[in-house]
């Protein structure tokens, strides 16, 4: 009887390819639980175009995601925003979104009022999402903060945004 030689020990083989394959595909499925559906990879902070809408009549500023990336509870801790008085250089930090309040997405907006005025006419001085303890103005500065921690980054962090001065024209 003749022997044939066997298979080259180092040629690819279908038994192998599988192998391969299959391996390779068990490496994808645990960097799918690992890192979860949806993950942020960006080790960058959110981007977002904010508009600003200043009623000086209503004394309130209204903030509009207008575009940009959304904001959700994978990234995002909380979304505040700090209203600073010009006349007085005092700063008081409103909280727009945070784990009840993601994700925060193109059209939302958030309105912060000051209250010396009822602009809905029902008694309340407190028409906005938030209010703050001194009289908008034009020349006050609104500044959007994003608090996160994204995917991979080594801890929480605090970044501006999105900034705007706050017009007699509305802006």
């Amino acid at each position: 009887m003749t022997r044939r030689p066997s298979a080259d020990r180092g040629g690819i083989t279908a038994e192998r390819l599988a192998v391969w394959t299959l391996a390779v595909l068990a490496a994808a499925g645990l960097a799918v639980l690992a890192v979860g559906p949806g993950a942020d990879l960006r080790t960058s902070a959110p981007e977002i175009t904010v508009e600003t809408a200043f009623d000086a009549d209503a004394g309130a500023v209204t903030l509009t995601h207008a575009g940009g990336d959304r904001l959700t509870g994978t990234n995002t801790r909380t979304l505040s925003v700090v209203v600073t008085d010009a006349d007085r250089n005092a700063s008081t930090t409103v909280v727009w979104a945070d784990e009840t309040g993601l994700p925060v997405e193109q059209g939302d907006s958030f309105t912060v009022d000051d209250p010396r005025v009822d602009s809905d006419g029902d008694g309340d001085y407190l028409d906005g999402d938030a209010s703050v303890g001194f009289h908008l103005e034009a020349g006050d500065r609104v500044t959007v903060v994003w608090t996160g921690r994204l995917l991979g980054a080594p801890e929480e962090r605090s970044v501006a945004i999105a900034e705007a001065t706050l017009t007699a024209d509305g802006g």
